[in-house]
């Protein structure tokens, strides 16, 4: 199976669980959905990237008629999404965000949210999204950067291994994906009451599948990087968040 595979079987495991453990996406999803709506908008044609349980789409699309695709790549996840959101005549469908299918220069707005830390490929599935958009369209999505989960990094570095977690990129490096995209930066810490209720946590939105070609930690030194880590324990999410405007 392929990554994007396994990360599809996992979120889709985890669409019963995802809504109660995803406190971190749903403020993401709250701040995206703000600077959407600071926009002016007519009946644009919508693309959502990764919907998940639905959260940022109930945010936005009771205040932004228009033509929606509401999309993800775990049907699980599609299905939760639908069954929240009855009646609303968007298209959900299941598209995977670093190849779309849809006709170029069709859009007037992408938007995702903490979706795009798991394509292989950012820049090229940026690319490829932009395209999609007509002239004037925007991109706006959230992404993981380069300082999450820096205390589990540290602390399996500590055991002399390192994390499975994905290279996140910098905002400089976001911003240089696509001309003129703006791109701000949002430090959110979260507390849990050790490292086991941490990883729980992560189980519980299905973000489980680790970096490409990345071998598991043996058991003894994840227990140590779980001992290193404290109770209670913090981690830190850097939430980018990508603002850009097609030519």
């Amino acid at each position: 199976m392929t990554r994007q595979g396994r990360i599809a079987c996992s979120f889709g495991r985890a669409s019963a669980t995802y809504d109660g453990a995803s406190e971190l996406q749903a403020r993401a999803a709250r701040s995206l959905a703000a600077r959407v709506l600071g926009y002016a908008w007519n009946q644009p044609n919508v693309l959502e990237v990764g919907c998940g349980t639905g959260g940022l789409t109930r945010l936005l699309l009771p205040h932004l008629p228009g033509n929606w695709v509401i999309s993800d790549i775990a049907p699980a996840m599609l299905d939760a999404a639908r069954a929240l959101l009855p009646s609303t005549g968007a298209q959900f469908r299941i598209v995977d965000g670093e190849a779309p299918d849809l006709p170029a220069a069709s859009l007037d707005l992408i938007v995702s949210n903490l979706a795009a830390q798991w394509f292989e490929d950012l820049p090229n599935a940026l690319e490829r999204l932009a395209g999609c958009l007509a002239s004037r369209g925007r991109l706006i999505i959230t992404t993981l950067g380069c300082v999450s989960l820096t205390e589990w990094r540290d602390a399996v570095a500590a055991t002399g291994y390192k994390a499975g977690t994905p290279a996140y990129p910098t905002a400089q490096a976001l911003s240089d994906t696509l001309p003129q995209a703006q791109v701000g930066s949002q430090n959110i810490t979260m507390i849990y009451d050790n490292a086991g209720a941490f990883l729980k946590s992560l189980r519980a939105i299905g973000a489980t599948v680790p970096a490409k070609d990345y071998n598991p930690l043996p058991v003894p030194i994840m227990r140590q990087a779980m001992t290193h880590m404290g109770a209670p324990c913090r981690v830190s999410y850097e939430i980018l968040t990508l603002d850009w405007t097609k030519p």
